[in-house]
């Protein structure tokens, strides 16, 4: 009996998260399900089913992690013809009888700023929030131990213009988001959406970097600061990389979610599109 892992990709738009709940629809449970209808699992405790990370609702991915043990040899492409379109399976590796994909080497989350946001700004916040801090005040719940190391952060703003023009090219110009990449081996629930709102508030001047310090390594039994989550939908895990492991991407299935992801940008633009019209004639007819 083989033990597998797979990397998952997923747009969270229509999932209620990654982890399964009464009667939504999860991530975890359409993986289930297929792993379950394909003969890859039966039983989740003797197949020892595992997964890496539970993200929120909204939140997508390009590098989840579950890993399972079957008698059957994996394919990832029938596993992807069984699963919906918005889910896909983009690469395996074989693995150790013990491995748990939730002690990962590195994780990498990406969040989407969409505001005009100085980058000049965003780089002096992010350096505050690189190395070991206790992060208590960043997370929704109480957990055993809030500290957590950060080995990157890296601030970019990306044109996306040229890729618009060449996939889209009769289509309007689309907002550029700057990017806010981060490493770290393990995150808190919550943790990098609400690093998200502190780095917003300091580049709008909202807060000074003093504040943003203070809120990192509070003293002991001090209350929770309060701050507002970002939204989900513009946060995506990127990868999870371990230790020895090296996952071998299937070329088909890559360019089969990107070619779904680039159907579903186009549907997204035309609704842009309706919606634009029927501003711009409403400022006509109402004379706004």
């Amino acid at each position: 009996m083989k033990r597998t892992a797979l990397k998952i990709g997923y747009i969270g738009t229509n999932f209620h998260g990654f982890q399964r709940q009464p009667d939504l629809r999860t991530v975890e449970e359409e993986l289930i399900y297929h792993l379950r209808k394909l003969n890859y699992i039966d039983d989740l405790k003797k197949s020892r089913f595992r997964i890496a990370g539970r993200t929120d609702a909204g939140v997508h991915s390009l590098g989840n992690v579950i890993s399972f043990q079957s008698e059957k040899e994996v394919r990832v492409n029938e596993i992807n013809n069984s699963l919906p379109d918005d889910i896909q399976i983009l690469a395996k590796a074989p693995v150790r009888y013990g491995f748990k994909p939730r002690y990962a080497q590195m994780r990498q989350y990406r969040y989407l700023l969409f505001q005009d946001l100085d980058i000049a700004k965003l780089n002096e916040v992010a350096d505050v929030f690189k190395g070991t801090h206790n992060f208590t005040n960043f997370t929704k719940r109480f957990q055993k131990t809030t500290t957590r190391t950060i080995d990157n952060i890296k601030v970019s703003s990306v044109d996306l213009g040229d890729y618009h023009k060449k996939e889209f090219p009769n289509l309007h110009d689309t907002l550029s988001p700057i990017f806010v990449d981060i490493y770290g081996e393990s995150f808190l629930w919550n943790m990098v959406r609400k690093m998200m709102r502190v780095f917003a508030d300091y580049a709008l001047d909202k807060i000074t970097l003093k504040e943003v310090e203070n809120l990192l390594n509070p003293p002991e039994n001090s209350p929770r600061a309060s701050i507002k989550v970002m939204d989900a939908e513009y946060l995506i895990l990127m990868d999870i990389q371990y230790d020895g492991i090296k996952f071998k991407y299937d070329d088909y299935a890559c360019e089969r979610f990107r070619r779904d992801l680039v159907d579903s940008l186009g549907d997204l633009q035309k609704k842009y599109a309706i919606r634009e019209s029927m501003v711009k004639s409403l400022n006509d007819l109402c004379n706004l």
